[in-house]
């Protein structure tokens, strides 16, 4: 071999070999103790929570590398409000030398929030800055070492992917949940951000699950701004548009339109039996308040169905059987619109109306946001129903702003997932008889398994 090549590969193995070295006491350098615990302290000041690491690497080509990242639940140590399974940090070497940090790249991956409700009904947020105070020492330390450094830090790119957040209730029940979040943008100089997000799967209250939300958004410091969101939601279209100021008021506006939604799908997702029910659904929803105040939050919705087919509830069905009204065994409703407001803590419902070929249902009146209702409502009966029931419910009548109905008004209470109504009492309130009151609620109450009588009778006497 040439003496030539010989030194050349002696130079490029000595090279190779310092490399090693450096590389090797950097990351030795990363894993003190004192680099480990300046890093939870900056982490604490920026995030205001306690800030775990399970190891910390570099390497030329992945950039700085923080794996097993977690941040501790403040309500129970045996759990995580946060965590990551890495952040992955890639910068520029060249701009060091003119001492400039210059962060090509920040990618955390996996991420996964919870996001706890009090008991006091306030939200616990992780990662809130001032919730956390680092020691003194600490931060009188981390203060000179910054007045005394002179590099200019720049982020200019950040992603997110594959991250999970879940909202979970005073009951530790999840009622929002996010899945595979993407989120990738730009950062300016003046540290306002553009990008676009994605959101694969969300679950609202384990009913609503709309897939693959997306679309633009800016960041200026103060106001995020989503203003052309994109989605699907059980065969349906969902758009909207979404803003929030994070200023001593904080507020925010949102504006959601359904199109082409499937009744079917849709009682699918919320693991409802959807029977023989059909029909489209379109929508309007507009609200608009202060985040952190129930009590703000204000606005409008309307709401109707297209060429809809829908099971009632299982005591008008029986009383359908009772009274052979073919329309409560499966109302195919040729008008169907509900209309509501909110405010006060409620979803004021303005009117909503399921008119079939013979029969109108109407109600109105609010629905708490705990859930509680109070509403008024009216069954209404045409010419031709009114005829067929003469001689049971004709006396318990009334007459409705329609001339070509009457109705028996009654009420809805309760809560939403377990409603009540005063409508048994009424239909009994007319006089039709013992017997016929005594089948009516037989009909209308609950069936309870019996033994058969039959194989009583079987028996021969004296067995």
């Amino acid at each position: 071999m040439p003496t030539f090549a010989k030194r050349f590969l002696f130079i490029a193995a000595g090279v190779l070999a310092a490399a090693a070295i450096v590389l090797l006491c950097i990351n030795l350098y990363l894993q003190s103790d004192g680099v480990q615990q300046r890093i939870r302290d900056a982490a604490a000041r920026s995030l205001g929570a306690e800030l775990k690491i399970r190891s910390t690497v570099y390497t030329p080509w992945s950039g700085f590398v923080l794996r097993g990242i977690s941040v501790p639940d403040p309500t129970n140590a045996n759990l995580n409000a946060a965590e990551a399974t890495a952040l992955r940090v890639r910068f520029a070497l060249a701009p060091l030398l003119n001492r400039r940090f210059v962060v090509t790249e920040c990618t955390l991956f996996e991420p996964k929030l919870i996001v706890r409700q009090l008991e006091n009904g306030d939200w616990l947020i992780p990662m809130l800055p001032g919730r956390t105070q680092v020691p003194e020492a600490s931060s009188e330390h981390s203060l000179s070492t910054a007045k005394g450094a002179s590099f200019k830090a720049e982020l200019q790119h950040f992603r997110l992917r594959g991250g999970n957040v879940v909202f979970l209730n005073a009951k530790n029940r999840a009622i929002v949940t996010l899945d595979r979040t993407d989120i990738s943008g730009q950062i300016a100089l003046d540290r306002s951000a553009a990008g676009i997000f994605e959101i694969g799967k969300a679950d609202f209250f384990n009913s609503l699950k709309p897939r693959k939300i997306g679309g633009p958004f800016t960041w200026d410091s103060k106001v995020l701004d989503l203003p052309d969101i994109q989605g699907s939601l059980a065969g349906g279209k969902l758009v909207g548009k979404y803003r929030v100021e994070s200023s001593e008021q904080p507020s925010f506006v949102l504006a959601l339109q359904l199109t082409g939604v499937l009744l079917r799908k849709l009682a699918e997702d919320a693991q409802v039996e959807p029977g023989k029910t059909e029909g489209v659904l379109h929508g309007s929803l507009n609200l608009d308040g202060d985040p952190r105040n129930s009590d703000s939050i204000t606005g409008t919705g309307h709401f109707e169905l297209v060429s809809a087919k829908l099971k009632p509830v299982d005591f008008l069905i029986k009383l359908g059987e009772l009274l052979q009204i073919d329309e409560l065994q499966l109302l195919k409703l040729s008008d169907a619109r509900l209309d509501v407001t909110i405010r006060d803590e409620r979803v004021q419902v303005d009117d909503v109306i399921l008119k079939s070929d013979n029969l109108i249902l109407r109600g109105k009146g609010p629905v708490r946001f705990n859930g509680r209702m109070n509403l008024d409502a009216q069954l209404l009966f045409n010419l031709k129903l009114q005829r067929q029931l003469r001689g049971v419910l004709g006396k318990n009548l009334v007459d409705s702003e329609d001339p070509e109905y009457r109705q028996i008004p009654f009420t809805v209470t309760g809560r939403i997932d377990s409603p009540k109504t005063d409508l048994l009492d009424k239909l009994i309130g007319a006089k039709v008889g013992q017997d016929v009151g005594g089948i009516l609620m037989n009909i209308l109450r609950p069936s309870v398994p019996q033994k058969s009588e039959d194989k009583k009778e079987e028996k021969p006497p004296g067995n």
